[in-house]
């Protein structure tokens, strides 16, 4: 399956919406919370919610599109 931009989109929201803006919450936990919903979602259901990639690095998998799709969300908040 291909990597769908909307759903990526609408997870990343979700969770920042939730969050708030918590001095707490940053990238690096936002990373993991995306990467967790993502394995947690493909544990239940064999499937992918977004068919994301995530990549390693040394604080936790970040998604390859994070910065894409925060780049959208501060374009609409401004």
């Amino acid at each position: 399956m291909d990597f769908d931009k909307d759903k990526f989109k609408n997870v990343l929201y979700f969770i920042i919406y939730k969050c708030g803006f918590r001095n707490t919450v940053g990238r690096t936990v936002i990373h993991k919370l995306l990467y967790f919903s993502d394995f947690n979602y493909y544990k239940e259901f064999n499937q992918s919610i977004t068919n994301e990639s995530y990549i390693k690095k040394e604080r936790g998998p970040m998604p390859i599109h994070f910065e894409m799709a925060i780049e959208n969300w501060l374009r609409k908040i401004r």
